[in-house]
């Protein structure tokens, strides 16, 4: 009941390749799309094979991802028609380029896997055709099974890669053609199957069957040593290290990478490319967890850093086993009591492994461990809490019972109990870890982790006598030590709505390690406030600042979605929890010195509105300044400013606006607006984006992609008719002409539109404009503001129709490039122990040039009346001109956030780009 002969999607359908030959690919996969919607399969079939044909006719080659994509849909239709045997032929064509191009790994290989599943538990349904997966090949092998199987390996699906493995193997020893390289590759991926199960003495035999069988492969040849013999010597160690044999572990694992090492070095001096740099750094990462585990920090330290390097120049940043070094620097950083540097590394690790494994994947759950460590080790052991028992879950799910695996797991579950003062579940988590090192290990293995456990129980005993004799302790949490340097802020913003929000929390973490800045708070507002809060969390925590709480504002009768997202893999366990901004802001403000704390708005003023509100005292006694971003004008015959309410955070919610204006006068607190005018003559280039990707943070991968999305949808609403739906809200004044205008692009007929505009179009970073203007020095630098003295108190005002209140555009967009950059560069440097991370920010000179003055802004004595004329003194060490790690060349302009806002507008008021262009 075994079909014998591949039947491929080509041939079977050649009577239909002849047809729709006028169509482009993209159009023939598209109809065979909506053909499949309206469930007929047989024309679907007939588009994606014709568009198959053109593909691999087009291509140099018929292993093109077009290809597979393709031959995935024509499998899922085959499916769908129940020719299960063709379909699987076609998934397999599939899988095998996925494999070749991305990588066993890859997400896009997975899921084919995961189709070829659903294929096979079909067939097991029908009498006894299910060994379809084991039909020998082309060349007699059962090499595409093996693929099958190692995806299920590395997928955690044991059970069914059991199956499948043991089937191959039978295959072949079946077979007296099976090639010994693929039997070495059944036997090895088998030894891990069982390695991974914590069948160790099964694991080694499948080691050495594997080296005796490579052995012979070499016994005629003129090499010096094979790959399957490195292979398989590394394989055994991994059994070593996981039994506990370390010392023996590490010898070999030694002498691995110094035999790879050797051979890279061979392969480059012959020219012959870089075959063995990936394998060396696999190598790098067994010898940097051999050891780990015997706790020699610093040399497991250099392990994972080397290999780190290698996947990084070789990979995406988002590759599964980037993320897997990302997680071992991370690991690595908290036992030598980094945890601060380490936890940006693990928010990239999680984040990579979501992405590539799924959510119930025991690569997720080890990340989420490490994670877990990050937080309870920099004080925050709450929020480790809900990330630890996600782990212990899928563990549970997927190892066997009381599995190896799981115990140190349990360890960090028992410490960050006995942290937040639940010291019964702390004692009864080391006691089951303690148990389960005794079921799996024999006396003298893994004596460490048996020491470690002990002592541990020792130390929450000892807790519970003392708890018993004098009452439980006020706080058991890890509280780390925060540097107070910079002035004292609070930041409230409504993250997510652009791409702008976020650069200014960048903006921010930069000026917090140059010292300038401390934010003691970050206050988001505007629905839904959950989603943005944990937002702003991660963010924060992927930029060094995990010491910076965050706090739940007030919403307001005004749109607003999500357009930024990162950290997904983070904020899905939901394990953060947000103190109210009133109560926040109230603490704060109750503990800082008299008139030391600058509150920043970058969104509505509902939440300052109602602390003058409840904590009027406070307000008045404890605030220096209040920087709003928005927009303001002097009116001469009420002697007052009065602010601007086209501009859009002033729109939401006029009457709070209107109270905070007022108070900060009546009570002498100064303020400075910075409106959207200013960042219109201070634009950046959006090619900047791209730049910022190489620092090879998250991140900064986020918000370029996500505005470039943004881009593209304005792009194609601004050239619909005004009337269309498909515009939304934009208002009739925005189309082609004015895009191409305020986004300084030049698109002809000759042109691809969308590459001039990614490449060419200006970008307005308003939000970090005003992030940059808490600081006095910057202002006086950068900006010429029209100053105006209201009894006896400056307000400033950046930023008219007739002025757009810079200084010098070019001095700061080199600065402001230099600071976004410094801040993705320095978030990570957990990547590079060897830098001085006390000399976080350049030395800066104490001689400027002089401030430049711009031509629009010249004194006309137009501003006679309120305004007043201030010469302020340069600050020292404020030198805008120094080298801040440029990013890119040549980086001229750019814009303002990311195209959406303007659709908040009905009437097409200048309100709706005062959050930039969104």
């Amino acid at each position: 009941g075994v079909a014998t002969e591949t039947v491929k999607p080509g041939s079977f359908f050649t009577s239909f390749l002849r047809q729709f030959r006028k169509q482009s690919i993209p159009e023939l996969i598209e109809s065979g799309d909506k053909a499949v919607i309206d469930g007929n399969n047989e024309d679907a079939l007939r588009h994606y094979c014709n568009a198959l044909e053109k593909e691999q006719h087009a291509a140099s080659d018929d292993s093109s991802l077009q290809a597979a994509l393709i031959l995935r849909k024509i499998g899922l239709a085959l499916s769908r028609t129940g020719d299960s045997f063709a379909a699987m032929s076609s998934f397999e064509d599939a899988l095998q380029i996925q494999q070749e191009k991305l990588g066993p790994g890859s997400e896009d290989a997975a899921e084919t896997t995961a189709e070829m599943l659903n294929i096979l538990d079909g067939i097991r349904v029908q009498s006894g055709v299910g060994e379809r997966q084991f039909v020998k090949g082309d060349n007699g092998s059962a090499i595409t099974s093996l693929d099958v199987g190692t995806n299920l390996l590395e997928w955690g699906e044991y059970k069914e890669a059991e199956v499948v493995l043991k089937n191959c193997l039978k295959s072949m020893n079946d077979n007296d053609d099976s090639k010994n390289d693929e039997r070495i590759k059944v036997l090895g991926a088998m030894a891990e199957l069982d390695r991974a199960q914590g069948k160790y003495d099964e694991a080694k035999e499948r080691y050495l069957e594997v080296l005796k069988t490579a052995k012979k492969m070499n016994a005629n040849s003129d090499e010096e040593v094979d790959i399957s013999i490195i292979n398989s010597i590394a394989g055994y160690a991994e059994i070593l290290r996981k039994a506990g044999d370390l010392w023996q572990a590490e010898a070999l694992h030694r002498k691995v990478r110094n035999m790879l090492m050797a051979s890279k070095f061979t392969q480059e001096t012959e020219g012959s490319g870089n075959d063995t740099v990936l394998q060396l750094a696999i190598s790098h990462t067994q010898l940097g967890c051999t050891v780990f585990a015997l706790k020699k920090y610093d040399d497991a330290w250099q392990e994972h850093k080397s290999a780190l390097d290698i996947r990084l120049r070789v990979l995406e940043v988002t590759d599964s086993l980037v993320s897997e070094s990302f997680n071992y620097c991370a690991e690595t950083l908290t036992s030598m009591g980094r945890e601060a540097e380490a936890l940006p590394l693990s928010l990239q690790a999680v984040e990579i492994r979501a992405r590539e494994f799924g959510t119930s994947h025991p690569a997720y759950a080890h990340a989420l461990c490490v994670l877990s460590k990050c937080y309870h080790g920099v004080g925050r052991s709450q929020d480790a809490m809900p990330l630890i028992e996600k782990c212990l879950e899928i563990c549970e799910s997927v190892f066997t019972e009381n599995h190896a695996n799981i115990i140190p797991n349990l360890i960090v579950q028992g410490d960050i109990f006995q942290a937040v003062g639940e010291l019964e579940k702390s004692l009864t988590t080391f006691q089951r870890a303690l148990s389960i090192h005794k079921t799996n290990f024999k006396p003298g293995q893994k004596e460490f982790q048996l020491e470690e456990c002990e002592q541990k129980m020792k130390d929450v005993m000892t807790a519970l006598k003392d708890e018993m004799a004098f009452g439980p302790s006020e706080s058991m949490l890890n509280e780390e030590d925060n540097i107070c340097a910079g002035t004292p802020m609070i930041v409230i913003t409504d993250i997510g709505r652009d791409i702008d929000d976020a650069l200014a929390i960048v903006m921010l973490s930069s000026l917090k390690k140059m010292f300038i800045l401390n934010p003691l708070a970050c206050i988001v507002t505007l629905a839904p406030e959950e989603d943005r809060a944990c937002l702003a969390r991660t963010v924060l925590d992927s930029l060094g600042m995990h010491d910076v709480p965050v706090g739940l504002g007030t919403d307001v009768a005004c749109p607003g979605e999500i357009s930024l997202r990162c950290f997904n893999g983070v904020a899905h366990q939901n394990p953060f929890h947000f103190e109210r901004a009133s109560s926040l802001m109230s603490r704060i403000l109750t503990e800082a010195e008299p008139k030391s704390v600058k509150i920043l708005c970058l969104a509505n003023l509902k939440d300052i509105s109602e602390l003058i509100v409840k904590q009027e005292v406070l307000f008045r006694t404890k605030v220096k300044e209040v920087i709003i971003m928005g927009g303001a004008e002097y009116s001469e015959a009420r002697q007052q400013l009065i602010p601007d309410e086209t501009a859009f955070n002033n729109n939401c919610d006029l009457y709070s606006t209107r109270h905070v204006y007022a108070e900060c006068q009546q009570n002498h607190i100064p303020t400075t607006t910075i409106s959207r005018y200013a960042a219109y003559g201070c634009p950046l280039s959006i090619s900047f984006l791209d730049g910022l990707q190489n620092t090879n943070h998250l991140l900064a991968g986020e918000i370029r992609n996500a505005n470039f999305k943004s881009m593209q949808q304005l792009w194609k609403k601004v050239n619909l008719p005004s009337w269309m739906p498909g515009r939304g809200k934009l208002p009739a004044r925005c189309n082609r002409e004015w895009f191409l205008d305020f986004f300084k692009v030049k698109v002809d007929d000759t042109t691809d539109a969308l590459r001039e505009i990614w490449h060419g179009s200006a970008l307005y970073l308003y939000d970090s404009l005003a992030t940059l203007s808490c600081v006095d020095a910057y202002v006086d630098f950068h900006f010429t503001p029209k100053c105006y003295m209201i009894e006896n108190c400056l307000h400033r005002v950046i930023g008219t129709p007739s002025s757009s209140g810079v200084a010098n555009k070019d001095y700061l967009v080199n600065e402001m490039e230099g600071l976004l950059h410094q801040a993705f560069a320095l978030s990570l440097e957990g990547m590079d122990m060897g830098m001085n991370r006390n000399n976080t920010s350049e030395k800066l000179e104490d001689e400027r040039p002089e401030k430049p003055k711009s031509s629009e802004d010249s004194d006309d004595g137009s501003d006679a009346g309120g305004e007043y004329d201030e010469k302020k003194e340069q600050r020292e060490g404020m030198d805008m001109g120094t080298n801040r790690n440029n990013t890119s060349e040549n980086l001229e302009d750019e814009r303002p956030e990311t195209p959406m806002s303007s659709e908040n507008s009905d009437d097409g008021r200048e309100a709706g780009w005062e959050m930039g262009v969104q």
